[in-house]
């Protein structure tokens, strides 16, 4: 049996689904980011929640942006508080 099912709406579904990416402590996801945005403005925006340790806009391979990055705060608290 093939660990790939097909859902209802047709979009292939991982059974058993494995973990993508690594967990990383005090980083938030971060979507709906303006297409013009740059990674500056994005840390700027977020450190009015607690000392921003890095942002990072992802860009597809022409260098345009996906729409959505992460943000990585100094402590979990100051993450928490999102």
């Amino acid at each position: 049996q093939s660990p790939i099912a097909l859902t209802p709406a047709g979009t292939p579904s991982l059974q058993s689904a494995p973990k993508y990416g690594t967990l990383i402590p005090n980083r938030i996801f971060v979507g709906g980011i303006s297409g013009n945005a740059t990674e500056a403005e994005l840390k700027q925006f977020f450190t009015q929640f607690g000392a921003v340790k890095d942002a990072k806009i992802i860009m597809d391979r022409a260098g345009v942006s996906k729409g959505y990055g992460f943000v990585t705060f100094e402590s979990q608290e100051e993450a928490e508080k999102i």
